[in-house]
């Protein structure tokens, strides 16, 4: 896997990509589709996800009312944002009191919101899937998938993504599988329907995909955390020095709460700038692919 791996929705078309496929995926109906700009028609469930107002549900399942469902406005750009508050503006012109506008057309990028909360949503909904390429029947190859970051953690961080696989018939390791088959038509299928003629178990297959991901991080040029405990014994030797500047003028009782707070202190800076590299996974899924027959 190429360490510079970067890490997907950096850009606006993939992130209305994302979302599109997320909203279509949870069954929301797409109302308006322009250049960087979507308004999805929500359900009920994927509403109580997104929109954070639980007493209005309170009181909507308390009264039975049947209500409007809500739909987003996403502008995925600031010139589709400005582009489509205007055409809104001039459809339905707002209230005339300052205090009673409200945006109408929200921007989807990082930091916003309503997108850490889609992607909440998705990584919920998402952690566990089964698919399949094309229609039922035809003969399928099972892989087991596994996405996620390697988080190399000191005092600077990094994160690496990685897309690993095995399959289930021969236990052979595949890395960066997404972009391999992201291109491709999948849909739903039950696990066992995958499972069912595979030649090799899902305990091994893990074990296995467990020594892969084991094998990168151990490839892995090991500087960066030299360099992070170099500059850890560093700050943990200023911060003893400064201590024993204060012991030389302190009586015996006096000292135990400064030696307790150097310690704290000392234990803090270990936890925080020890260098550790943690595996995190944020997705297991089943895939099936239809076997490729050689062309004659």
């Amino acid at each position: 896997m190429n360490a510079e791996t970067q890490a997907p929705l950096r850009t606006p078309e993939q992130r209305l990509s994302f979302c599109d496929r997320y909203f279509t995926s949870v069954g929301a109906r797409t109302l308006v589709a322009r250049p960087m700009y979507r308004e999805y028609e929500l359900p009920v469930d994927v509403d109580k996800e997104l929109i954070e107002r639980p007493f209005y549900w309170m009181w909507v399942e308390a009264t039975r009312q049947s209500v409007e469902p809500t739909v987003l406005r996403l502008a995925f750009d600031a010139e589709a944002q400005a582009r489509e508050e205007a055409r809104l503006n001039a459809e339905q012109p707002p209230a005339p009191f300052p205090w009673s506008l409200k945006r109408r057309v929200e921007r989807i990028d990082f930091g916003s919101p309503l997108f850490d909360r889609i992607l909440l949503s998705a990584a919920r909904r998402g952690r566990i899937a089964s698919v399949r390429e094309g229609d039922a029947g035809g003969e399928l190859v099972p892989w087991m998938m596994v996405n996620g970051v390697f988080a190399y953690t000191a005092d600077l961080n990094r994160e690496e993504w990685f897309s690993y696989a095995i399959c289930l018939d021969n236990l052979q390791v595949v890395d960066r599988f997404y972009e391999r088959i992201q291109h491709r038509d999948l849909a739903g299928v039950p696990a066992s329907d995958l499972l069912r003629h595979s030649c090799h178990t899902v305990h091994d297959a893990w074990r296995k995909l467990q020594r892969a991901l084991a094998d990168h991080v151990a490839a892995q040029d090991d500087a960066w955390a030299e360099e992070a405990m170099a500059r850890l014994h560093g700050d943990l030797a200023q911060l003893s020095a400064y201590y024993e500047s204060l012991l030389d003028e302190l009586t015996d009782e006096e000292r135990v709460p400064v030696l307790q707070e150097r310690d704290r202190k000392q234990a803090a800076l270990i936890e925080k700038s020890a260098p550790r590299i943690e595996c995190r996974i944020h997705q297991v899924a089943l895939v099936g692919l239809r076997v490729q027959r050689a062309r004659p």
